[in-house]
């Protein structure tokens, strides 16, 4: 796409020879002639006739925001999805046609200010049409020979002129005739295309099939068709950098050939007290051309353009160029924060030698050289998880942290041990602070006392294991922690969903000691084993849950800090695991209930999470059930319930889509036999046994033949029961999961996990005080809240959320006891202020915490190897639109060279499928329709065209045909019932048996998906390891966005994401001219956080939600819908209270006007409720969509995203159409 080497002539790369016009073929490193301003009548007749196929188009339109509906949270599917994706602000400002087609490109560098003189080389191709005596084309000889094979029809006329030599076909002569089109071409043009017909290759006797030339014909094709001729250019200069030029100095062309033609180069000089800064240009100084003739096919146009134009710059005076445009941060000092210095300190070593003008750069530090370059790549090097010292991993082993392993003693040595390393780095890096210059010694200090700080409370932890009660919840914990790790990686057990018939009915894991006497070497080929992080963020989190009561003086919430594939969710399900195993232990009585809630943003995610969560409380279900932990882990059964919307689960057992009622959907398909699917009607969110991976729905055949469907969902007296169809399975009776909304009130689960959209529904619900045992003196609320993905709660979400949290928090703390809060990201900034604002000034512990350079923690390290691969394309002279067609066509075929390869045939399944990553739904829609035309016809000219690397004998038809019938999407426009399903598919893997071979010979794919369009769902949560090829189209809107969605590939094996950004756009023209520097240490250049929970637009929206979900679940006479009448001022007194002690006391003036809001809505309640003894909350409260001015103040929302503008819309009854 940028050239050359682009065709399949056989010529070396920098002389090529391509069968098209060279602007059309190539889609950047095109430096255009400037335009003027010339009338259509003087216009070249080529340029008039070509006048429609302008390359400029309209793709700088204002990006919409598609407005967002609002409805009930139960009849969408997480519309704040959809704001999510679809709603980007304008943040780019749009550039002028020069970045469109630019004249131009250069390289900044920094020189010692002793340096006079730099050496420069630039270099770039000029294409003309090739005359019949340059062209030659690479064929064998057998192909040669096939033009002329006996018995062809209509033979080949120009035989004579067709010569062969040292592996090359080409013509010694022109040919007659004119060649202008199909239908106009004659002499031996018109000849040639008697010859190449189809019918005239194909043997029209018996036996069939094609001639020999049929499958050579396109070489010839190229040879005979229009070509133009690559000439390269080189020119070496030693200028002077004392002062700038004041206009380029041309290259010296032979003008007789290049009549319009002329390039040259410019220098700009700057110094500041450091260096000489440079600017070096290489400039197009054509004449100028018509701006309204700016045509792919105008010949005129095509001679006056530079293609692959390149600057190269070497010198010993090479400095580091100090680049502050991409600091998160403004440089003026006043402003200047603590967090900013320790990103600049723990960054310092990444170094940047130059940046790029309408191109990007690279560099090489040893031999002093910088180079343009109009593709970019930088890898990102992967994360080291374990000790350089093996022997502290004898700590880490998950066997000898459970009830089969070592002593307490001796587990505590090993932590001892464990946290002592610590110790020994963080010495480490005082030595290396000493070494510092005195600011960055003061900034260093900083980050080395948050490390002694965490160390200081892992140490400390230690000691908490002499207590029997914590040290056997932290021995139950790693025991759950095993035993889930080895039924996730056995496919024998739930690695691997399975049917019915291909259950392993040799496996008995019923037992506990099944898993005491299991071999994870010889069945999985490791030992399970914690990454370093993961058990000290479990050691870390033990005394703000074994002693509660220190939660009262210091709550402080831990952030797992740690980049994405990381294993942060096993990190605080450890700590979900050890908060539940230590709750019954030390409780007789009142252990039951609801006592760790994990909430999450986005469905996708949701989803997945789920099924890890749900296998981690089946197995301490497991464990309960066996005698040995009787006394333990209690009576009442460990479960885990999915609250979130009624899109994706039912909300009731009876009624319109109810429980009942899907079932019995589920038992009509049933019916049906062969002809029916149950599993289409499955919307329980669960697809398999968490246990042995049975399927939840599968068939089997009965001792008659006849096909019978199991699937393990019932409805008995009013609930879901959910179960096992393996009748070998330990949950073949019920599995401890519950997704229905009616079910979860009732029998509250051990493990509540939902969106934080649900939880607004607290307002509506008269039984969901269940969960938080806040109306009454008898159990106790949750324990632990888990936030995953904090940095996904910013903006108007986060603000709304924050607010809402106070709500949360009151309903959850007992004695003043709140809760423990632990939240976990993969890009944080501004972390301390977003905490403050979520959860009421706590402060916040980031863990790990960083060292004073960027790759080593002490808990994981940075490694020499990459995985992942970022490469950069900014189009010149073509649409982003054009341009992400052409890139596609070009991974598709891509991918195809994998598999023809043998060397990489058996890598194929790692790249078949490629995800298109987008910014607004908006740009899913416009490449949507285009999958099966465009993407498929670009694919299918680019193979074709590629003919030497798929040879037409061979059938690849299949890369290219019906790609839109095995495309599929991640969006939020997809259904809930369907996500987990796509999921299944991304992960079924391209093999030979994918390729279909129909009666006719023809080839096509099935059972695979070659294509995803994906938004913002993608980004987080989503862990598919043959997903390793992504195109991203633009710039997200912010960096954190940027780093999840590409880290879904490159986890397992090698990935590569490529990056198409738009020159008319500022931000995204900026990001490809410092590729490099941004991508070495784009984890520096994450956004801060902005949440404002505290406004009038805050207080609007969500004090009615907070107040009424604060009520009607503390108040034991207030829950019920009729109990809305017994409403008194002194009920939300306590609600009052709390709202000011945590925003108000920085805050008065805001505080005034929350006061002022409260009163109206308390006492307008209490003034309806003395009205009418029967008031109800269903008359009392205003959905969303029913608002109106007169009931705004009981407005109560039902999902925390429907937070748009407010806008009434009246229709007059007299209106009448005009």
């Amino acid at each position: 796409m940028i050239g050359p080497g682009s065709d399949m002539w056989g010529l070396p790369d920098e002389e090529e020879i391509i069968s098209d016009y060279p602007l059309p073929r190539y889609f950047s490193g095109v430096l255009f002639p400037n335009k003027s301003v010339t009338p259509e009548t003087q216009a070249d007749e080529d340029d008039a006739a070509l006048q429609s196929e302008s390359l400029l188009t309209d793709e700088n339109e204002e990006e919409n925001t598609l407005e967002n509906e609002e409805t009930d949270i139960e009849e969408t599917k997480d519309i704040g999805e959809k704001q999510e994706e679809v709603k980007v602000k304008r943040q780019d400002f749009n550039l002028d046609t020069n970045s469109f087609f630019p004249t131009n490109i250069g390289i900044t560098v920094a020189l010692d200010k002793s340096i006079k003189e730099i050496d420069v080389e630039f270099s770039f191709g000029l294409y003309t049409q090739a005359k019949a005596e340059e062209r030659k084309i690479k064929i064998s000889k057998a192909g040669y020979d096939s033009f002329f094979e006996q018995g062809i029809p209509y033979p080949l006329t120009f035989r004579d002129a067709l010569k062969y030599q040292d592996g090359y076909m080409f013509l010694n002569r022109e040919l007659k005739g004119e060649q202008k089109n199909p239908e106009r071409a004659n002499g031996e043009y018109g000849q040639f295309d008697e010859f190449k017909n189809r019918k005239n290759l194909i043997r029209q006797s018996e036996e069939g099939g094609p001639f020999s030339a049929y499958y050579h014909i396109g070489k010839l094709e190229k040879l005979l068709g229009r070509a133009w001729k690559r000439t390269p250019f080189t020119f070496k200069e030693t200028i002077s950098i004392e002062k700038s030029f004041k206009s380029p100095i041309s290259f010296n062309f032979p003008t007789e050939i290049y009549k319009l033609t002329d390039a040259g180069y410019n220098i700009k000089v700057y110094e500041d007290n450091r260096a000489r800064f440079v600017k070096i240009q290489l400039v197009n100084c054509s004449e100028d051309h018509p701006a309204n003739r700016f045509s792919n096919r105008s010949e005129n146009l095509n001679f006056k353009s530079l293609f692959q134009g390149s600057i190269k710059v070497q010198s010993d005076g090479l400095i580091e160029y100090k680049d502050n445009s991409l600091n998160t941060y403004a440089s003026d000092d006043e402003i200047r924060d603590e967090e900013a210095e320790e990103i600049e300190l723990i960054y310092r070593n990444i170094k940047s030698y130059g940046i790029g003008h309408n191109c990007s750069v690279v560099w090489n530090e040893n031999t002093k050289t910088v180079q343009s370059t109009f593709l970019p790549e930088q890898n990102i090097n992967d994360v080291i998880n374990e000790f350089e010292d093996s022997s502290l991993d004898k700590a880490l082993d998950m066997r000898n942290l459970s009830i089969w392993g070592l002593s307490k003693d001796e587990i505590k040595a090993n932590l001892v041990d464990f946290v002592a390393s610590y110790q020994q780095w963080i010495n480490k890096q005082i030595q290396e602070k000493n070494k510092l210059n005195p600011n960055e010694k003061v900034v260093a200090e900083r980050v080395i006392q948050r490390q002694e700080q965490n160390y200081k409370r892992l140490k400390d932890n230690i000691s908490l294991l002499d207590n029997e009660k914590v040290f056997e919840a932290f021995q139950l914990a790693n025991t759950a922690m095993l035993i889930q790790l080895i039924v996730s990686n056995d496919k024998r057990l739930g690695k691997t969903e399975k049917d019915l018939f291909e259950i392993d009915k040799s496996i008995n894991a019923n037992r506990l000691i099944y898993f005491e006497q299991y071999d994870t070497l010889e069945n999985l080929g490791f030992v399970p084993k914690y990454r370093p992080f993961q058990l000290a963020f479990l050691l870390l989190s033990l005394d703000e849950i074994a002693q509660p009561e220190k939660r009262k003086a210091n709550n402080t919430v831990d952030l797992i800090w740690f980049p994405t594939g990381g294993g942060k969710t096993e990190a605080y399900l450890a700590v979900a695991a050890f908060t539940i195993a230590f709750r019954r232990i030390s409780n007789e009585s009142d252990y039951g209930g609801t006592s760790v809630i994990m909430r999450y943003t986005l469905r996708l995610l949701t989803a997945q999470q789920f099924e890890r969560a749900s296998r981690l409380i089946a197995t301490l279900e497991f464990m309960r059930s066996q005698s040995e932990f009787k006394d333990t882990l209690k009576e009442e059964p460990i479960s885990i319930g999915l609250w979130v919307g009624q899109a994706s689960t039912p909300n009731k057992v009876a009624g319109d889509n109810g429980a009942g009622i899907l079932v019995s959907q589920m038992d009509e398909e049933a019916l049906k036999g062969d002809k029916g699917n149950p599993e289409r009607k499955n919307v329980f969110q669960i697809s398999s046994c968490p246990w042995c991976g049975t399927k939840s729905v599968s068939k089997e055949k009965n001792s008659k033949g006849i096909t019978i469907w199991r699937y393990g969902f019932k409805v008995n007296k009013g609930e879901l029961k959910v179960s096992c169809i393996n009748k070998q399975c330990h949950f073949h009776e019920k599995l401890p999961i519950q997704v229905v909304d009616e079910n979860l009130y009732k029998n509250p689960p051990t493990l509540l996990f939902g969106t934080v959209d649900k939880f607004a529904m607290l307002a509506w619900q008269e039984e969901a005080h269940n969960f938080f045992k806040a109306n009454t003196d008898n159990g106790l609320p949750p324990d632990l809240i888990i936030q995953d993905e904090l940095h996904l709660l910013n903006g108007p979400l986060g603000s709304i959320t924050a607010l809402y949290e106070s709500t949360i928090e009151l309903l959850c703390t007992k004695n003043g006891i709140a809760p423990k809060i632990i939240s976990s990201t993969a890009t944080t900034r501004n972390t301390q202020y977003q905490i403050e604002k979520l959860y009421g000034n706590r402060k916040v512990n980031i863990f790990p915490p960083s060292g004073i350079n960027h790759n080593d923690s002490f808990f994981s390290r940075e490694s020499t190897e990459s995985k992942r691969r970022y490469i950069g394309f900014m189009p010149t002279g073509k649409t982003s639109i054009d341009t992400q067609l052409q890139l596609l066509a070009h991974l598709f075929v891509s991918r195809l060279e994998v598999y023809r390869n043998k060397e990489t045939k058996d890598f194929a399944n790692n790249y078949w499928t490629i995800v298109s990553y987008y910014n607004s739904l908006k740009d899913v829609g416009k490449i949507f329709n285009k999958v099966g035309d465009e993407v498929s016809n670009f694919t299918s000219t680019l193979q074709y065209r590629l003919e030497d690397l798929f040879n037409p004998i061979d059938d690849y038809r299949f890369n290219f045909a019906g790609i839109s019938s095995r495309t599929e999407e991640l969006t939020s426009r997809v259904e809930s019932s369907r996500i987990k399903s796509i999921l299944k598919e991304l992960e079924l893997p391209f093999d030979e048996k994918n390729i279909v071979t129909t009666d006719k010979g023809y080839r096509y794919l099935n059972d695979v998906v070659d294509f995803v369009l994906a938004t913002n769902m993608i980004s987080v949560g989503i862990d598919i390891s043959r997903l390793n090829l992504m195109l991203i189209n633009g710039m997200p809107k912010n960096i954190a966005e940027y780093i999840q969605a590409s880290s879904r590939v490159g986890r397992k094996t090698n990935g590569l994401v490529v990056s198409l950004l738009d020159p008319n756009r500022a931000r995204e023209k900026s990001y490809f001219e410092h590729f490099i520097n941004f991508h070495q240490a784009f984890y520096k250049c994450v956004e801060p956080l902005s949440i404002t929970p505290f406004t009038e637009s805050t207080i609007d929206k969500m004090l009615t939600t907070s107040l009424v979900a604060f009520v009607r679940n503390t108040y034991p006479n207030l829950n019920k819908d009729n109990d809305a009448a017994n409403f008194k001022s002194a009920f939300a007194k306590a609600y009052r209270d709390f709202i000011e002690q945590r925003f108000g006391a920085n805050n008065k003036e805001m505080m005034a006007y929350f006061e002022r809001r409260f009163q109206n809505v308390v006492e307008d309640w209490e003034s309806k409720a003395r009205a009418s003894n029967d008031l109800k909350y269903k008359r009392l409260l205003k959905r969303p969509s029913d608002k109106n001015e007169s009931a705004i103040d009981w407005t109560v929302m039902q999902s925390m995203r429907e937070i748009d503008t407010d806008t009434f819309i009246r229709i007059k009854s007299n209106f009448e159409w005009q």
